[in-house]
């Protein structure tokens, strides 16, 4: 319900389901996604047990869509990743951008309908309690953001690149880093605008949550939650593609190697996690069979 945040949830989503290999809490972690996204949904207001289980029953039906229909679609991304060479541009990095945020839209889409049944039937006071949620997370957001030198935001999102890049078994040299910081440079991180944005979403997605009696009011909402995911390609974005292709497209021998290993590693854990889910659809089938038993 915070745009910042939902869109956070499911890219990490995202990215946890697929690259679960780097610990053995993969499959066990996945079982269980459920469960963690109706504690994020539970975290609002005070729901009543019919409202929970409402919440509960919805997020088991996603769990059941997303393994039969999305996991594939991050494996094959994964291949898309571990296939980039030395001949990587913007637009190789721009097209599995694309492709990802288009699994993050389609979980989004998913939840949209549920979200729209359920928020007709929110007590005042639930609305009230979100809306101070809301409130409460730009508070934080605003205290976590600190002006600093811009040479000094440079060197900790170089940081960050850097281990990001030895996530996917990739160390950085320094020529490589030197590179980045070059591009780096030349973008424009302020959070402040962001915030401001961000205000003026939860503002009016309350606005419409007051008026939830209205007969306009599944349009008007489904409009708001859709303009979660809207993006246009913008500079900053370009930038960002650059600054990988030119990464990817400069890994020696070594570092190459590594890489695909890990992304290898990755797949090998995601097709467990597939089989693991069809073979518990097939007993689950098995078990509901009017033969089963007999």
């Amino acid at each position: 319900m915070n745009r910042k945040n939902i869109t956070e949830k499911f890219v990490l989503t995202l990215l946890v389901i697929s690259f679960s290999a780097c610990s053995v809490l993969g499959q066990w972690w996945y079982d269980r996604l459920d469960n963690y996204i109706t504690s994020y949904f539970l975290e609002y207001a005070k729901f009543s047990s019919e409202q929970e289980s409402y919440i509960r029953k919805i997020t088991k039906k996603y769990h059941n869509w997303n393994s039969t229909f999305e996991l594939p679609k991050y494996r094959e991304l994964l291949v898309e990743v571990k296939n980039l060479s030395d001949k990587t541009t913007n637009k190789d990095i721009e097209k599995i951008h694309i492709k990802g945020w288009a699994l993050v839209q389609e979980s989004n889409n998913f939840f949209i309908p549920y979200i729209t049944t359920f928020c007709k039937n929110l007590t005042d006071t639930q609305v009230e309690e979100i809306s101070l949620k809301l409130k409460e997370r730009i508070g934080k957001w605003e205290s976590s953001v600190q002006e600093s030198e811009k040479e000094e935001s440079i060197k900790d999102s170089i940081k960050l690149f850097s281990r990001m890049s030895r996530f996917l078994g990739v160390k950085l040299t320094e020529t490589q880093k030197i590179e980045l910081k070059k591009l780096y440079s030349n973008i424009d991180n302020s959070e402040i605008d962001s915030m401001e944005r961000q205000k003026i979403w939860n503002a009016k997605f309350v606005s419409i949550l007051k008026s939830r009696r209205e007969g306009s009011f599944n349009s008007e909402l489904k409009v708001h939650l859709d303009s979660l995911l809207i993006k246009q390609q913008s500079e900053k974005e370009n930038a960002y593609n650059e600054m990988i292709a030119i990464t990817i497209a400069s890994l020696n021998e070594k570092q190459k190697t590594k890489f695909q290993n890990r992304i290898n590693f990755f797949i090998l854990s995601l097709d467990k996690i597939i089989k693991s889910q069809e073979e518990s659809l097939i007993d689950e089938l098995e078990y509901f069979s009017p033969h089963h038993g007999q």
